[in-house]
């Protein structure tokens, strides 16, 4: 795999993360959800995957006010418009 497909791959997933937040939030901004329930639903099974990923949504400020190990996080707005775009 070249790393131009690694980061096409990550950014995949990254979105079907985001896009699982924006499911478990109801749409809400603003709203706290759980990592557990965004994994399953991203079909996530290692959280060293998920904490990269989350990391990444945090930078760009699609998440915040996470807990250390991103076990509670909240989607921002320009989350939301990012997850349904």
């Amino acid at each position: 795999m070249s790393e131009e497909e690694a980061l096409e791959e990550f950014a995949e997933v990254a979105r079907r993360v985001l896009q699982a937040a924006a499911v478990e939030a109801y749409g809400r901004p603003e709203a706290y959800v759980a990592r557990d329930q965004v994994m399953g639903r991203a079909n996530i099974a290692e959280q060293a995957t998920f904490s990269s990923i989350a990391r990444y949504l945090e930078n760009k400020g699609w998440i915040e006010q996470s807990t250390t190990d991103y076990g509670v996080f909240r989607i921002t707005a320009e989350g939301i418009r990012q997850a349904t775009d």
